[in-house]
């Protein structure tokens, strides 16, 4: 089976989606009240889950078009996703080796992408 590109970059909006929804959890935890009320009207921790369910859905039809060991590897884009969400959205700060872990990712996935229709 050829993966086809369509379904790489459903993987990748995969990944922005997943991303987006742990950001949304983490935000959602920020205020998390144990109880149904609480719960049912924390809406970053709703979204997140919707966001979550989004990319699944996303994964789940890519994978009909790809070979998985092609299309898997691009998960790994959660990791840089996560990385600038959080320093947008949660504060954070991106140190050096972080910058540097997340130049290897990309590195990584491109060389999976590459080489993904070769055999041999």
């Amino acid at each position: 089976m050829k993966t086809r590109l369509s379904a790489i970059i459903l993987v990748i909006f995969c990944t922005i989606f997943t991303s987006a929804g742990q950001i949304l959890w983490k935000l959602g935890v920020r205020n998390l009240e144990l109880s149904f009320l609480g719960l049912i009207t924390n809406y970053p921790l709703i979204l997140g889950f919707v966001s979550y369910g989004i990319g699944t859905v996303l994964l789940v039809v890519a994978l009909k078009y790809g070979e998985l060991s092609v299309l898997y590897p691009f998960i790994a884009l959660s990791f840089i996703w996560v990385g600038f969400m959080s320093v947008a959205f949660l504060g954070e700060v991106m140190t050096f080796l972080k910058w540097i872990a997340i130049l290897l990712i990309i590195g990584g996935v491109s060389l999976i992408g590459f080489g993904g229709d070769r055999h041999g």
